[in-house]
């Protein structure tokens, strides 16, 4: 049911997206080189117990090796000390994507790779290793304005998870952008804010 409800976000933002084209003709072309930096706050449930909601950081990157080929690399830690719990979880991901440009506003993109994360809570760590791959659109519905879509499928360890990704970034110059994005599935979401670095 996640992955219908997703698939159907996927395309109903991309026929919204291939909407804006007209009324965005004079818009910038999506940047695939930068490097973002920012603070993040998740939400986690563990098994039937209580939520988490330890905050931290984020930080993302992408650079083209070609005109349809990018390389992307994010990583993510977040900590809680309340009473009688100590947690601490990070995750790091490297990916080889493939991009294609629908129109001059709006990019599909697919890509795939390596994922590793970390998770302590008070004196027990985990450590998974495995794929993570994703597909998504990336929409520049405004001079200003971009808006990001994507269904993301993760499998470290024994669990397989596939989550949204929403995400929007508003440009404050040429070079940097302010950006804001929602990660989510049934146990876990994050929230993370930050600025762009474009080059």
């Amino acid at each position: 049911m996640k992955l219908l409800v997703t698939v159907t976000g996927l395309a109903l933002v991309g026929f919204g997206c291939a909407a804006f084209t007209v009324t965005a003709a004079t818009s910038p072309d999506i940047s695939w080189n930068y490097l973002s930096a920012g603070y993040a706050k998740a939400n986690i449930k563990i098994s039937d117990g209580p939520r988490f909601k330890p905050d931290g950081y984020q930080l993302n990157g992408s650079y083209l090796l070609s005109n349809n080929i990018y390389l992307r690399g994010s990583y993510f830690d977040v900590t809680l000390s309340d009473t009688g719990v100590d947690l601490d979880t990070s995750e790091v991901t490297l990916s080889l994507g493939m991009r294609d440009a629908i129109s001059h506003q709006v990019d599909s993109f697919f890509e795939a790779g390596y994922g590793r994360s970390v998770a302590k809570l008070n004196n027990v760590k985990e450590t998974d290793n495995g794929v993570q791959a994703s597909a998504g659109f990336r929409c520049r519905v405004t001079a200003d304005l971009e808006l990001d879509i994507a269904a993301r499928y993760s499998d470290l360890g024994d669990d397989e998870i596939i989550y949204g990704d929403l995400s929007a970034r508003y440009r404050i110059t040429p070079l940097f952008d302010f950006y804001a994005s929602y990660q989510f599935e049934s146990d876990v979401s994050i929230f993370a804010t930050g600025v762009v670095f474009n080059f």
